[in-house]
This record gives structure tokens, C-alpha cells and sequence, in this order.
């Protein structure tokens, strides 16, 4: 018998996860379905509403989320309301891995508005009216620290931590509800290493923030009418050795010279490397910018349907996945999920959230995905914002299902080689590298790890073996690890062998 710790081991996992995952390919109410292969332009697209995934949240209302790669939390801020109309700000931590209490949550003043956490997890900061409030994470728990000072805010606070800062916007309301004039501003928070704390920017307009790879920051500011061109910009933070935390790198107006109608802003987030910056825009949908210069790129991506109104963009950390999130006034998919580089010419994911008990839309900037790139969380909720929900999307769900078929085998006789064949179908795009099916033999209690099996340009394979030398039932696992566009899938072969004098029977199970 073989050695099989190493790649066995290996194999064993790959199988299980084929368990209990491939049948998120099959098309089943209430589940997701991947379109088989590249479809043409014209072709109908998988919509498929995934209600049963839903946890709703105990908020009444949503500001902002961010991931907490390092305690694999999914922080939420927003305001909960009682039934004598009182209201309590709520801090929720979502476990999304790992182990420890499945929420972490703590109560403020409310209203809160604002989420970020630190890259090591250490702190997490939330924010109210009159500073920003910090807390401790272990396990589960919330432990408060000291306050950030921070000016007053009443018009909803936003916070992004990038390049080693916490940065904040604040805005004071110039009277009860009224957010539409003022002066507000985009400060950012002292370090223990010696940064110093300090406004960095004014605008008479709110101003939306956004954090990305290698310390790169965006400042989107609201249009106050329907003709008014904000001016978004990009920026790099710095060391502050000149006095100047962020250094300039490139604006943009979305007007054509003025005349076109401006940036009517709704999300944006950077790919992976930083080179693209997406923004979800309620004129023109997804408009793609260069992520260094902000000039205007092609945009390769499916739009989302007509008619739909977009609210949230998505990278992966990972480099691999684009999401697109947006509101429809019917069964229309308010998500759609693709891969990143657009050219891999295959259908999106479509989802549609068009149920009482898990959302009709997905809420301005409700999306993130995990650092690993394999969970989308999603925010939904009820056509009046009074009602959230949390989604969580697999996103192996969009590779194109792989299958192993045709399988059959030769007489199966104890002591003597034994010879399978099959074929491996694969959804849409032929895989980059030759495919190979991995083999694992039982018998019993032993198992052996066998050599993969090459797959031939028609798909099929034979995989060539010796039978142990007691008859009696053995079991062939093959293997199809997947590769960047297709899932993992796996075949189980029974055989039961008999003694080179007994009857030998064919076919494949």
C-alpha cells in the first residue's frame, strides 16, 4: 500500500468539499444556478431569487459594513428602534469563520453611522454624533476604549481605515434634518506611532469615502442637484513627513465639460491590485476609472438589467470576482456576479431579491466580499429601508459546473489489471492547463493514492490499475479538482471482484 498522507490528504478534502458544495450548481428553487457555458448576447440569464439564504438584521436602518479579515467578522453599524420609537445605535460583528460566539454586538447613542476596523483586527471603530467611539474585539466581546475626538456630525458619518489611518467625514446639520447646506469635512485620527490628528479636506457638499490597496483613498462628494458636477478624487496616503497625509493622484467629473449631467454617486471599490477603481453611479451605472489617475476606462462588464437602479460594486481581494448590486421594481436580478477579468467570456451570476422575508434590493454600498474572495455578503432590504437582511453568496456558485461521465470499466477480477474509461465534460470555456482526474482506490479500511490520469482533448480518459488480491467490493473515487472557470466534481466507481475462476460481470455504477 501507498504512502498517502500528502496527496491524499489533499484529496480527501477536495472530495468532501465536492459533497457537501456541488450541488449548489443544480437548479433548485430558492438556489443558484450558473448558465452553462458562454451564452450568446441574446441568450436568457439564470434569475433565481436565494431567500432561504437571508438572516435578518435587528437594524432599522444601514450606514456602512467592512470585513474584519483577521477576526472574520463582518461589521455592521446602523440604528435599532423600539417599540416606544426610542432608538439605540447597534455595533453587530457577524462570524463568517473561525471559532467564537456567532455575533458580537454592542449598543450606542444613537444616531451611529460609520464602521471600520483595523487590519489586525485590534480595534473597531464606530461612529456617533460627537466623536468616534472605539472597541476591543476578543472572541466574541466588545470591550469600549477611549473616544476618538472628532466635529460634529448630523448627517451621517462615514469611516475608512487605509494606509495605516482612520479616516472620518463630519458634518454638521444646519438645522434638524436639514443636510443640504453647511460645511463639512474629511478628518483623519492620530496614531500611536506619532501621526497627528487634523481636517484634510473641506466640502460644502456630503462626501462619501473609500479605501484601497497600498493606502489609496476616494472622496465622492453628493450632487445637491440634478445639474451639479462633483469633482471625485483619488488619493495616496502618505507618511506626513511634508505636513500633507494624502498625496494627489487624479480627479474626475462624470459631466462631459460641463454640460452633461455630474456624478449622481451610489458606491465605488478598487480591484485587487488597485489599477481599477469601479463606481456605482445612479446616471450611468458602472463606470470604470483608472485607479491611479481616475481617467475613464471601457467597460467590458454585463450591465445590470434595464431598469435596474445601481446602489453597490464589489471587487474580490483575491483578484477574481466583480459584483454589481442594485435595486429593481420587479423580479429583474439585483445582483449580478462575474469574474474580474472581463476576458473570460462567460455568463454572470444573476440573483433576484424579490421577497417579503429577504429583501427587494440590495442597499447603497451593501456589498463585501471576504478576504479570500470565496463569500459575497450582501445587504438587502424592503422597498421603505426599514427592514435589513444579510445574504451570504458562495461565490464558487458562478464556475461552470464540471462533470464526470461515461464511466465503465473491464472485468473485475482480484489480483489481476483492471482498466476504467470516462470523460470529463466541462461547462464553457476549455480550461487553461490539460486537465487530470485524480484517483483514489478503497478497499476495506486501506486506501492508496494512484497517479492522476491525463485527459485527452476529446475529454476522455482510461485509468489503468491492478486489483487488490482478496475478492471482494472496492471503490474508485476520481477527481476533478477544478481550474479557474470550472467546479470541482467527483465519481464514485463500486466495483465487487471476484476470483479468476468466478463469473465476471461489466458496467459502471
Amino acid at each position: 500500500m501507498r504512502n498517502t498522507l500528502g496527496r491524499g490528504g489533499r484529496l480527501t478534502t477536495t472530495l468532501l468539499a465536492g459533497v457537501l458544495a456541488g450541488s449548489a450548481l443544480v437548479a433548485a428553487p430558492g438556489t443558484a444556478s450558473a448558465a452553462h457555458g458562454a451564452a450568446a448576447p441574446d441568450a436568457p440569464e439564470a434569475v433565481v431569487v436565494p431567500s432561504h439564504r437571508g438572516t435578518e438584521l435587528s437594524i432599522a436602518s444601514f450606514t456602512q459594513m467592512t470585513v474584519d479579515e483577521a477576526s472574520r467578522r463582518l461589521w455592521i453599524a446602523g440604528d435599532q428602534v423600539y417599540p416606544d420609537g426610542s432608538r439605540d445605535g447597534e455595533l453587530i460583528g457577524d462570524l463568517y469563520g473561525g471559532v467564537g460566539p456567532a455575533t458580537a454586538s454592542a449598543h450606542l447613542a444613537a444616531p451611529l453611522s460609520g464602521v471600520a476596523v483595523d487590519p489586525d483586527g485590534s480595534k473597531v471603530y464606530a461612529g456617533q454624533s460627537d466623536h468616534i467611539a472605539t472597541y476591543s474585539h476578543s472572541n466574541g466581546y466588545l470591550y469600549p476604549g477611549d473616544p476618538i475626538p472628532a466635529p460634529a456630525d448630523g448627517c451621517g458619518r462615514e469611516l475608512v481605515h487605509t494606509g495605516g489611518r482612520l479616516f472620518y467625514t463630519s458634518r454638521p446639520a444646519t438645522s434638524p434634518g436639514n443636510c443640504a447646506d453647511g460645511l463639512g469635512s474629511v478628518g483623519v485620527a492620530a496614531t500611536a506611532e506619532g501621526g497627528t490628528a487634523g481636517e484634510v479636506m473641506y466640502s460644502s457638499s456630503s462626501i462619501h469615502l473609500e479605501g484601497g490597496p497600498g493606502g489609496l483613498l476616494v472622496t465622492a462628494p453628493e450632487r445637491w442637484s440634478p445639474t451639479d458636477d462633483p469633482d471625485l478624487g483619488i488619493y495616496r496616503v502618505t507618511d506626513g513627513a511634508d505636513g500633507d497625509v494624502l498625496e494627489f493622484l487624479g480627479e474626475r467629473r462624470f459631466g462631459e465639460d460641463g454640460t452633461g449631467r455630474g456624478m449622481d454617486f451610489r458606491d465605488a471599490d478598487f480591484s485587487a491590485d488597485g489599477s481599477v477603481l469601479a463606481v456605482a453611479d445612479g446616471v450611468r451605472g458602472t463606470v470604470l476609472l483608472g485607479g491611479q489617475d481616475a481617467r475613464f476606462l471601457e467597460n467590458h462588464y454585463a450591465p445590470l438589467p434595464e431598469g435596474v437602479a445601481p446602489t453597490a460594486v464589489a471587487f474580490s481581494p483575491d483578484g477574481k470576482w466583480f459584483a454589481q448590486g442594485g435595486a429593481a421594481s420587479g423580479d429583474e436580478a439585483d445582483l449580478t456576479l462575474a469574474f474580474a477579468d472581463p476576458s473570460v467570456e462567460r455568463q454572470p451570476l444573476r440573483f433576484s431579491f424579490e421577497d417579503e422575508n429577504a429583501g427587494h434590493r440590495v442597499v447603497p454600498r451593501g456589498m463585501e466580499f471576504s478576504g479570500d474572495g470565496e463569500q459575497l455578503f450582501v445587504v438587502t432590504s424592503n422597498h421603505e429601508s426599514t427592514r435589513f437582511w444579510l445574504h451570504t453568496i458562495q461565490t464558487r456558485e458562478a464556475l461552470a459546473p464540471s462533470r464526470i461521465v461515461d464511466v465503465t470499466h473491464g472485468p473485475a477480477v482480484a489480483g489481476e489489471p483492471f482498466r476504467v474509461s470516462g470523460r470529463l465534460d466541462l461547462d464553457g470555456l476549455a480550461p487553461t492547463e490539460a486537465p487530470q482526474i485524480t484517483v483514489w482506490r478503497l478497499n476495506g479500511s486501506e486506501f492508496t493514492d494512484l497517479p492522476p490520469v491525463p485527459v485527452a482533448a476529446d475529454g476522455t480518459f482510461v485509468l489503468e490499475d491492478v486489483l487488490p488480491d482478496q475478492p471482494g467490493n472496492v471503490q474508485y473515487v476520481l477527481g476533478y479538482a477544478g481550474d479557474e472557470v470550472h467546479y470541482i466534481s467527483e465519481y464514485w466507481l463500486v466495483v465487487d471482484t471476484v476470483e479468476a475462476s468466478g463469473t465476471v460481470g461489466r458496467g459502471g455504477s
